[in-house]
């Protein structure tokens, strides 16, 4: 046993006094005696495991009907019944209302309202003249935005074509596409978007200045 070892013992210790390993542990330039090399220190080492809990989690935010593919998530926010009525009775979404119908009622209340904002942070709101001006200014941004919503449908839809909305529901019923997503379709919500709006300023103006009501903010 001792001749077995003698050899590697030795060939061990030749190793380490070779001019290569004296080199890398004798600095140059620093006289003294050369380093030792210390026998490195394994440092503990803990196991981490993951253990998978007894308590199933109930997920929160799900992809809709349990298809990742459909690209639409279900929160509590979004597949509540309020929430669900509400985007339900918006004019964008009743599919049963002509175009032309759900047109005139988003231009009413995008006319009304644009009323008010332009008067009182307009140019000329320190003026006499600011509730002409900003009732002008109203019915120019209703005329600017039926321009934009034609030329939408322009670039969008081709006449003849059929809708392009869905014919079925997320959950698998058959439906009518919507109309709104054709050529004429669109075309009938652009023009009674331009209707509605126009409609809209005409009555904010004449509430606020021909009737002449004490309201708190004229």
């Amino acid at each position: 046993m001792a001749s077995v070892s003698s050899p590697m013992a030795s060939q061990l210790k030749s190793s380490f006094t070779s001019p290569v390993s004296r080199r890398l542990l004798t600095p140059r330039g620093i006289s003294g005696s050369p380093f030792r090399v210390v026998p490195s220190k394994r440092s503990p080492r803990f196991l981490v495991k993951a253990i998978q809990s007894e308590k199933p989690t109930y997920q929160v935010i799900q992809p809709i009907n349990g298809d990742p593919f459909i690209g639409s998530l279900e929160t509590p926010i979004t597949s509540s019944p309020l929430i669900a009525w509400y985007l339900s009775n918006l004019p964008a979404y009743r599919t049963a209302v002509s175009p032309l119908l759900r047109g005139v009622e988003v231009g009413l209340a995008h006319g009304f309202l644009l009323v008010g904002p332009f008067v009182k942070a307009g140019p000329l709101r320190n003026t006499e003249i600011a509730g002409p001006a900003g009732s002008l200014a109203a019915g120019g941004l209703v005329v600017i935005l039926s321009i934009c919503l034609t030329i939408y449908g322009i670039a969008s839809f081709n006449e003849g074509e059929p809708s392009t909305a869905p014919g079925l529901t997320l959950t698998g019923r058959k439906k009518e596409p919507d109309q709104l997503q054709t050529a004429d379709g669109w075309a009938k919500f652009t023009g009674g978007f331009f209707f509605g709006g126009i409609s809209g300023v005409i009555w904010a103006y004449f509430l606020l200045y021909v009737l002449n009501l004490p309201y708190f903010v004229k």
